[in-house]
């Protein structure tokens, strides 16, 4: 097809609209998916100038793109091997370089590895000279992301801990076996107390800028007794001014209401005091796994908990208790009423039961 004769609307009329929506919404590949838009849109009768502007595109990549399609189809728009630049450091040397980042984030024993010293790195062991900037795209590329860490107790047991998960089937045949003819569910349980001290946390700001907000020095506080049952999306959250084994007992009981009928709730809890006592009378429809000690890790609450911090309860001051009340009511209703939202964080592999 010559290019005096090309025409990018009646090139794409033999081609159904359909199957071009449908490549687009599979398609993983941001690249891919970009160029499969903007045929769509032009076989939908967008014109070229309005293409450009939604998929922010050059009209000669279009015209390219749509060229490709029509002479190879979808492998057409396929980026081809070999082309652009070579990566500094070879395919085959990627998992020696990460390895040793890692190596070396290991030996540094809680300390941290800059950008510089891994550019010396690359320099000295690698042979390859980088600027920080493409220090940091290698990073990307290997998958290394810059996040905070989480906290790890001296006395946690990376042992004790796999060793649960693997017992775990067997924790839950036992409690079967005390409960034939039912129906198990999945829960977990925990508490976060929320108050005038509360948390900072990162905002979006201009670059330079570090904004300021309040942080309160009184004490007023109160506390979110918060469950979730992945398996099902569902959950069950009260706001209650302490913990103990009170509040725990009515937490249980609140939680026993929304086990379905002719199940039973296994919840999984850390060793706090009131979690563990035998003066909690239990409801007949729970049973009370305790976790391996020293291991917040394993709860997804603990996950939940950052949510509710991220978005409504951190860089906030309260006037009293009433106001303290409502912000955690807001930040428990504001996650939970999602749909799919507890059984995205909360759900964990290891355990599942098959009923």
């Amino acid at each position: 097809m010559s290019d005096d004769k090309f025409n990018v609307y009646k090139c794409l009329e033999s081609f159904e609209e359909d199957e071009l929506l449908k490549l687009y919404r599979t398609e993983k590949d941001a690249r891919m998916s970009r160029r499969l838009l903007s045929l769509y849109h032009l076989r939908s009768g967008k014109k070229l100038s309005e293409v450009m502007d939604i998929t922010l595109a050059s009209e000669c990549s279009i015209r390219v793109w749509v060229k490709k399609y029509v002479e190879a189809g979808f492998l057409g728009l396929l980026e081809l091997d070999g082309r652009g630049r070579y990566p500094k450091i070879p395919k085959e040397q990627e998992l020696k370089v990460k390895n040793r980042i890692i190596e070396l984030q290991n030996m540094r024993d809680g300390g941290r590895v800059t950008g510089l010293e891994l550019q010396q790195v690359l320099a000295d062991e690698f042979e390859v000279n980088y600027c920080l900037r493409s220090v940091y795209v290698l990073l990307d590329r290997l998958g290394f992301s810059w996040i905070s860490c989480r906290s790890k107790h001296p006395k946690s047991s990376q042992e004790a801990i796999d060793t649960f998960k693997k017992d775990f089937p067997d924790i839950v045949d036992e409690i079967k076996e005390k409960n034939l003819g039912l129906k198990f569910e999945i829960w977990w349980q925990d508490e976060m107390r929320i108050g005038q001290q509360g948390s900072l946390s990162r905002v979006w700001a201009a670059r330079g800028t570090r904004p300021r907000v309040v942080r309160q020095r009184q004490f007023l506080s109160t506390y979110i007794f918060g469950a979730c049952c992945p398996d099902k999306d569902k959950s069950c959250g009260l706001i209650l001014p302490r913990v103990d084994t009170d509040m725990m007992q009515i937490h249980l009981q609140e939680i026993s209401k929304s086990v379905e009928k002719d199940y039973h709730a296994l919840i999984l809890v850390d060793r706090a005091s009131w979690h563990t006592t035998e003066q909690i009378q239990l409801p007949k429809n729970i049973t009370l796994i305790p976790l391996p000690p020293y291991s917040p890790e394993l709860n997804p609450m603990e996950q939940l908990w950052q949510q509710l911090r991220k978005i409504k309860l951190s860089n906030a001051s309260y006037d009293g208790y009433e106001e303290i009340v409502s912000a955690a009511v807001e930040a428990w209703t504001t996650f939970t009423d999602q749909s799919g939202a507890v059984k995205r964080l909360c759900s964990r592999d290891w355990a599942k039961i098959p009923n």
